[in-house]
């Protein structure tokens, strides 16, 4: 059974690097007193770290069939929807898709992902599933979008029905004509466990070790236990300094765990040291010379870089253990290729340049250095779309926040629509902004979109 939770920021395979970014800022804002200044990571640097896409699923009763599900899902854009049936399997996992909406940035992709053996997949499976689009005559990962979302799920058929909605490249002018959906791998029974401290929450204290026949420096076992994660599927059985003045951790792992990467190992250790020579510099990179040694019931792990003569430059240690509890990985290979059909389009530009400024709550905190210069507006029956580009001569990239603009549309009858904010992507020298109507419109009976303010007219 799967539960939704796609991850806008997803890595299953390497730690989380959403957690030791947010981690980071919460020890630099800790630390200083002066307010930082908001930090913007675009939508392309996410889709940089994505190689997984989770398909949790929770148990649904039993309910509509998976069309109704579809049909629930799309309300009143059915009639804009084209039936697409292809379909691919490996391992005993099935994937079928059926359906598809283009609407001028965003493809939503219908299908289903079997479990025919009955026995592989479960609540907590993990999969590198990916939507990309063709424009301009190559596949891309795309932005933006809602991601994956689980509509119904069958326990009898061991079948979920999925939705895919995925935004098109940054600097893409043209809808898809082609989506392909795939998958390399899928890991049921998927854990993570994560652990981030500072050097004021550390275990100072030297610990009793032994030295292996390899003439290897480990950490005894259960000297000072803590918890990481909560199934105690793993943890930590003792952390500290060793006999060889670096500071260990030996990590205890139960007999179901099963690595999901190449190496046998399910932990991972990253800590942080400033620059002794100039300690106002954040140290961006871990130090990564941390030393692996396989140990009974575990593994240890030694740090040579943090001793006690550097423990005062310590600043972030993370720990962090990702591994399955269902056999470990299964490895194949899923891909469906599908046509999308764009529904028809008008689009706009502005008589005169129209640059917006970025607001935060309406007020502008980067003083004016983030303008976005509106390039079009392209829209469907289904929404509107404003394209942005970077201001002629402005150094900083082109930035908006989507929620604080005001967009409403004129009709022909002097019927006035404001359709409700969607999604947004930015990139470094372009961007967009999609909204939604609540119901479908005529775009040949649109007269204008009026953006904060100001009116451009669709000739």
């Amino acid at each position: 059974m799967f539960e939704p939770e796609y991850r806008a920021q997803f890595d299953s395979i390497n730690p989380s690097p959403a957690l030791v970014e947010a981690t980071k800022d919460r020890v630099r804002t800790a630390s200083s007193n002066r307010e930082k200044p908001r930090r913007h990571l675009t939508r392309r640097g996410l889709a940089a770290l994505a190689t997984a896409a989770v398909l949790t699923v929770t148990a649904l009763a039993a309910g509509p069939t998976l069309w109704q599900a579809i049909q629930n899902d799309l309300g009143n854009r059915a009639s804009y929807a084209t039936q697409v049936e292809a379909a691919c399997e490996d391992q005993g996992i099935r994937i079928e898709v059926l359906a598809a909406l283009a609407d001028t940035r965003v493809t939503r992709l219908y299908f289903t992902v079997q479990d025919r053996t009955g026995a592989l997949l479960d609540a907590d499976t993990t999969s590198d599933l990916i939507l990309s689009q063709e424009t301009g005559g190559q596949f891309d990962w795309g932005n933006g979008g809602k991601g994956l979302e689980v509509l119904s799920y069958d326990p009898e058929q061991h079948l979920a029905t999925l939705v895919y909605s995925r935004g098109t490249a940054d600097l893409a002018g043209t809808p898809p004509t082609r989506v392909r959906l795939d998958a390399t791998y899928f890991i049921p029974g998927h854990r993570q466990a994560e652990l981030v401290l500072d050097r004021d929450e550390l275990p100072t204290e030297t610990l009793e070790s032994t030295v292996t026949d390899a003439g290897t420096t480990v950490l005894l076992s259960d000297q000072n236990p803590m918890v990481l994660g909560e199934d105690g599927d793993v943890s930590i059985s003792s952390i500290g300094f060793a006999s060889d003045g670096s500071f260990h951790i030996r990590f205890a792992q139960g007999e179901k765990v099963s690595p999901i990467t190449d190496g046998e190992c399910p932990f991972r250790v990253d800590y942080y040291l400033y620059d002794p020579e100039n300690p106002e510099r954040w140290p961006d990179q871990g130090v990564g010379n941390a030393i692996c040694t396989a140990v009974e019931g575990g593994w240890d792990f030694c740090l040579p870089s943090l001793t006690p003569d550097t423990l005062e430059y310590l600043d972030l240690l993370c720990l962090s253990a990702d591994y399955s509890v269902a056999g470990g990985r299964i490895e194949g290979n899923w891909a469906v290729t599908v046509p999308v059909e764009v529904m028809d389009l008008r689009t706009a530009a502005p008589a005169e340049p129209l640059v917006l400024p970025y607001t935060q709550n309406g007020e502008q905190p980067y003083g004016r250095a983030h303008d976005a210069q509106l390039h079009q507006l392209t829209v469907s029956p289904l929404s509107v779309c404003a394209d942005f580009t970077t201001p002629e001569g402005q150094e900083a990239p082109c930035m908006l926040n989507g929620a604080e603009l005001s967009l409403t549309v004129t009709m022909a009858d002097g019927t006035v629509l404001a359709p409700a904010y969607y999604d947004e992507v930015w990139s470094q020298q372009a961007g967009w902004v999609m909204w939604e109507f609540e119901d479908p419109i005529d775009p040949d009976q649109l007269v204008s979109v009026t953006l904060n303010g100001q009116t451009i007219p669709l000739s």
